[in-house]
């Protein structure tokens, strides 16, 4: 028998030492399980629906594809009544990371569009389409070192 480790030198046929291996050992297979778990219980997200090719429209809007090109202004205020809803039956698993149906405490930056009703929503912060994705998560802004959440919020705020 090979033995490896915290073991190597211990006497042939005495038994293993106890210690920190098998808490650590035990520990990383919880994590497995938990990730595993939450792995095969994640909410399938199915037809991705911010294609601008053919998805469904009618999830988000309230025209359908060749109604919405050929009025590309009315597609932005041709949402379904409770957008943040539609978002959350998909993303819900996800977030949001940010309240939303909230007014803005501040004037919000002109990147940043608020809901028809004056209120923080989805897509302030992310594009719909993915028609941009340079900094990932469609995101309208950049958020490396919190340059998204600090064009509306003080540092102060979010530590």
């Amino acid at each position: 028998m090979l033995l490896l480790g915290r073991d190597a030198d211990r006497a042939p046929g005495s038994r293993p030492r106890r210690g920190p291996a098998r808490p650590l050992a035990a520990l990383a297979a919880g994590i497995a399980l938990i990730v595993l778990a939450g792995t095969l219980a994640a909410k399938p997200h199915g037809e991705n629906v911010h294609r601008l090719d053919g998805s469904d429209c009618r999830t988000c809007h309230t025209e359908d594809a060749p109604a919405l090109k050929a009025d590309p202004a009315k597609a932005a205020t041709a949402l379904v009544p409770d957008l943040e809803a539609a978002c959350m039956r998909c993303h819900g698993d996800e977030g949001p990371s940010h309240k939303t149906n909230i007014p803005p405490k501040r004037p919000e930056p002109a990147a940043l569009p608020l809901a028809a009703d004056g209120t923080i929503g989805c897509a302030t912060c992310h594009w719909m389409h993915g028609e941009h994705n340079e900094f990932g998560s469609f995101l309208r802004l950049d958020n490396r070192k919190g340059g998204l959440c600090l064009s509306c919020h003080e540092l102060s705020e979010l530590q």
